[in-house]
């Protein structure tokens, strides 16, 4: 009699479970598309072309002169900004693709990177209008290969001109720094 209870009890409580998990109709017609957010507007200083010089201040003397190219563009009708960087410099070298955008959720900027060494990078930014500037926290996997935890700084300085720093740690409380580069991006014209 137990048994036959137990199942009866565990029978019910998969029908129970299981109608939790049906797939309810779609209806396209009370679904619309959403606004663009306006918060995307930021970055349209970024679209274009540039040529970019960074000095790495703890990197040996043959690294620490880098230089690249960056290019922005927007996609998905601009509600993100896709952007390709390639860097070099004496011994080393690398290219990376990256994601830009809002979340409309989290009410948020979010990006994305990933590089040709097989290395993603990921976070978050905070945008400051009224000085120009973005903070782009990030977790990432460094170009050593280990976990990486860092901040980029963008300050628009004009249109065609833009000053930045990159400092990455070892460790997620940034006590254990392994790199830090300051840099500027000049258009292309």
């Amino acid at each position: 009699m137990k048994r036959s209870l137990g199942l009866n009890v565990l029978g019910l409580m998969v029908a129970f479970l299981a109608s939790g998990c049906t797939v309810t109709g779609v209806n396209f017609s009370e679904i619309s598309r959403p606004q663009r957010s306006e918060k995307m507007d930021a970055y349209s200083v970024f679209v274009g072309s540039w040529t970019w010089e960074a000095e790495m201040i703890n990197a040996d003397a043959a690294d620490r002169h880098w230089t690249g190219t960056a290019e922005w563009k927007w996609g998905l009708d601009q509600r993100v900004l896709n952007g390709h960087l390639a860097a070099k410099s004496q011994r080393a070298e690398f290219e990376a693709d990256g994601v830009w955008s809002w979340h409309p959720e989290k009410k948020k900027y979010v990006w994305w990177m990933f590089s040709n060494w097989g290395y993603p990078q990921s976070g978050t930014a905070k945008y400051d209008a009224d000085r120009r500037c973005w903070r782009m926290d990030f977790k990432s996997v460094g170009l050593d290969g280990t976990d990486s935890y860092g901040c980029y700084c963008l300050c628009v300085k004009d249109n065609d001109t833009i000053d930045w720093n990159v400092c990455e740690y070892a460790d997620p409380f940034r006590t254990i720094k392994k790199m830090e580069m300051n840099g500027t991006y000049k258009r292309k014209r």
